[in-house]
């Protein structure tokens, strides 16, 4: 892969928080990020499963990859609208660039708390860079085995709307 995220968690650089329970269940499962049909399965990057093999349980695991997604994107959508100083890069060391990241979060997390999120909807056009890499071989196995337990906890503990 060509980015530099990739190549961070590649060199373990950036480590993810051990495996956890999964909400209302016994199902321990690894933290992952969140993809398209455009990135690759990868133990960490769960992305939805192919159309000419949907399940029922895959079609649910898609659906619901898909709404994550989205919001997701829309909860940077709105940082981005309202901190403008993270389109583009922060000239500063990166410990303090860090910093000021985490700063924004609580910030603006304190800020939706207090005035309410649909005061600070807004439609926001970013711009992205051009990834591309070479897949190696086959599916690595272990990354097909995460996204079917992912799908499988799906199925057996649906959406709940409090």
């Amino acid at each position: 892969m060509a980015s530099d995220l990739f190549n961070f968690i590649d060199g373990k650089r950036i480590i993810f928080p051990e495996p956890g329970f999964l909400p209302h269940s016994n199902v321990t499962a690894p933290y992952v990020m969140l993809g398209d049909e455009a990135y690759p399965l990868l133990p960490y990057l769960m992305k939805p499963y192919e159309r000419n093999s949907l399940t029922d349980r895959r079609h649910n695991f898609n659906e619901r990859l898909t709404r994550a997604r989205k919001t997701v994107k829309c909860a940077f959508g709105i940082l981005y609208s309202k901190w403008r100083i993270i389109s583009k890069a922060i000239e500063t060391e990166v410990e303090l660039a860090d910093n000021i990241v985490k700063y924004i979060c609580v910030l603006h997390n304190t800020i939706l708390e207090k005035e309410g999120v649909e005061r600070h909807l807004t439609d926001v056009t970013a711009q992205s860079k051009s990834v591309s890499w070479k897949r190696r071989g086959r599916l690595p196995t272990e990354a097909k085995n995460i996204r079917d337990l992912f799908a499988l906890y799906m199925e057996e503990y649906p959406l709940r709307y409090n």
